[in-house]
Formats: C-alpha cells, sequence, structure tokens
C-alpha cells in the first residue's frame, strides 16, 4: 500500500496578541510533491523502517502511541520513497506523522478519522493546516484554538485554481526552526493586537473574496500584504520580516509575480504564478548561484492525501 500526502505552504499565525480566549489561527494551502510512504504489514509485531534518521523517530513514535490505543496484532514495515525537506516551512513533519500513521491504520482495517488520528499523534499544536490538508487538500483557514487539546475548527476551505503555480525557492544547507526550537517562541511571544487586526482584514476583504472570485492579482496582492505583516510580529526571532537566507529574494518575487512570501519560518520563499508564465518568471529571478538553492514549482492539490493498494 502507498500513502502519498500534500507539501503545504503555510501563510501565517493570524492572532499571536493573546487579546482573546482563542488564539493562533492560521491559513495556507496544499501543493503536490509531498511524502510516498509504502507500508507493508508483518505477521510478527515488529516495526522496520528504511528512511532516514529523522523519518525513522517519526514513525517510532507513531508506532508506538498508534499500538498503545490499538493494540496491533502485527507490526509494519515502512518504506519512505519521496519526501518533503524537512524544517523548511512545507510541513514535513505533520505530513510523514499522518501519512505513515493513517497507513498503518489503513493496513489494519482501523477507521480513524483524520481529525482524531491528529490528536492521538499530537499534531495541531498551533496550527491545523497540515491536519487539515492531509485530509482535504486545498487552500484552508482555521479559527485558532480556546485550549491547547483540541483541534482548530475548520472556518473555510476552497480548491484553489488549477492554472496557479508557485515558483520554490530554498537554500540547501539552511533550515528553519524545528518543533522544539519553535515551542518556546510560540508559547511566549506576544505582540500588538494591530497586527491580528490587519491580518483578519486582508484575509475577510481580500483573501476570501479573490479565492472564490479566481482572481489570482487580487489573492497574489493581499496575500504580500499578509505575510509582511506576519513577518513583522516575528522579526525579532528570525532577524528581520523574513528569513535571512531568503529574504533579498523574497523581495525580488514580489517584483515578478502577483504575490511573494516565506512559509512558515522558512527559509522556504514561493512567488505566485499562472502556470503559463512559470517559465518566464524563472529566467526573470537571478540567483547568486543555482547550486545553492533548490527551485521547483508547486502545483496545488486540491484533493489531500491519497491512498493507493498496489
Amino acid at each position: 500500500m502507498i500513502v502519498k500526502t500534500p507539501s503545504r505552504l503555510h501563510f501565517g499565525i493570524i492572532d499571536l496578541s493573546r487579546s482573546f480566549r482563542r488564539g493562533y489561527g492560521s491559513f495556507g494551502l496544499c501543493l503536490e510533491n509531498g511524502y510516498e510512504i509504502e507500508i507493508n504489514s508483518k505477521s510478527d509485531k515488529t516495526l522496520e523502517v528504511k528512511g532516514d534518521e529523522r523519518e525513522k523517530k517519526i514513525v517510532e513514535k507513531v508506532y508506538s502511541l498508534l499500538n498503545e490505543k490499538f493494540d496491533f496484532s502485527g507490526g509494519f514495515e515502512v518504506i519512505v520513497k519521496e519526501r518533503i525537506p524537512s524544517h523548511v516551512g512545507l510541513g514535513s513533519t505533520t505530513q510523514m506523522t499522518l501519512g505513515s500513521g493513517y497507513g498503518m491504520l489503513k493496513a489494519v482495517d482501523q477507521k480513524v478519522e483524520t481529525s482524531e488520528l491528529a490528536k492521538i499523534l499530537n499534531r495541531a499544536r498551533y496550527s491545523a493546516i497540515g491536519t487539515y490538508g492531509f485530509q482535504y487538500g486545498g487552500f484552508i483557514l482555521e479559527g485558532g484554538k480556546k485550549d491547547k487539546d483540541e483541534l482548530p475548527p475548520l472556518l473555510f476551505r476552497s480548491k484553489v485554481p488549477e492554472d496557479w503555480r508557485f515558483l520554490i525557492i530554498c537554500p540547501k544547507d539552511m533550515k528553519g526552526y524545528d518543533e522544539q526550537e519553535e515551542r518556546p517562541i510560540m508559547d511566549e511571544l506576544r505582540v500588538d493586537k494591530k497586527y491580528a487586526e490587519r491580518i483578519c482584514h486582508n484575509i475577510l476583504m481580500g483573501i476570501l473574496p479573490a479565492m472564490k472570485e479566481k482572481n489570482i492579482e487580487l489573492f497574489g496582492e493581499h496575500l504580500t500584504r499578509i505575510q509582511r505583516t506576519v513577518g513583522e510580529s516575528f522579526s525579532e526571532y528570525q532577524e528581520g520580516v523574513y528569513h535571512p537566507a531568503v529574504g533579498e529574494m523574497v523581495e525580488k518575487l514580489i517584483e515578478k509575480t502577483y504575490g511573494a512570501g516565506q512559509s512558515s519560518w522558512g527559509p522556504t520563499a514561493y512567488g505566485l504564478v499562472r502556470s503559463d508564465q512559470v517559465e518566464e518568471v524563472k529566467e526573470n529571478i537571478s540567483l547568486d548561484d543555482n547550486d545553492n538553492y533548490r527551485i521547483w514549482i508547486g502545483k496545488p492539490n486540491n484533493h489531500g492525501a491519497k491512498v493507493y493498494v498496489e
């Protein structure tokens, strides 16, 4: 059995002002080219993982948590065939966790809703974009949390227009914060509520109408504004509005695309274009050294994770 997950662009946390009982909230969208994970049942109760050390630790934790709850009668062979680069803002941890967990349960005919699986596996601590993205794909807006143990409500989900593309640029040898490094920042950070008000205004009166109308110009304009505002909120912790490795690149992408920004903590930068403009935009974005960057085109994923039985 093969599980194919999406990857995701995270456009930012909406409210870190702590002004209301509900906190965080976020929005983003899903792209193709996520994890491809092969999962095979074993008669003996052992786990074999073929992947890198980080992936092995994730799968071992997933197996332990699920086995504790469902008491598997056998074990699994888990083979990572395609992967999302880790800790660069594309949601690798959540997709690897949910993808392997979903596959294990599917292999033993155990039906569990994605929302329940996310709770069992301790996902969606600050954002549920990865969880809802795994389930549905597309563009997602979620409404934050009243307490740390709840899954944020899904407020809006829409398909991303099929002719939209994201030119994605990421330094090969740099990482953003991992979950352990992120946690104290997210728990302690307080910002003026003006940031949340500005983000919410642009979402409600810009992003959502643009998505409904499939208006790439309007979507990109408001997305760029939001990404600057989000970056200002986190500037103390990432040495500027954007990750220092891609700050200049984001500014170039803003000039050459409909809208641009940084996904999560970065250092992944992206620019929004139409599918027929990809090559032209790539030619107009000059890099100091192409060998030091991963550059690819992100195509919308509007269906979430898929399972293929061989």
